[in-house]
C-alpha cells in the first residue's frame, strides 16, 4: 500500500498501534498520510466496487 501511494508521491509512514485485539503473529499497523492527502489515499487504496 505505501508503494502505490509513493508512486502518486503522496508521503506515508507505518505506525505499529499494538496488539489490540489481534491474536495472530505480529502487531497491528497503521499507514498514515497527510490530512490533505486523506481522500486521494483512500481512493487509491479502496476495492474498485467501492
Amino acid at each position: 500500500m505505501q508503494q502505490i501511494l509513493s508512486a502518486y508521491d503522496i508521503p506515508s509512514r507505518v505506525l505499529d498501534i499494538g496488539l489490540g485485539i489481534y491474536c495472530g503473529q505480529g502487531s497491528q499497523a497503521a499507514l498514515q498520510v497527510r490530512s490533505w492527502d486523506q481522500w486521494t489515499a483512500l481512493l487509491l487504496l479502496s476495492s474498485p466496487e467501492d
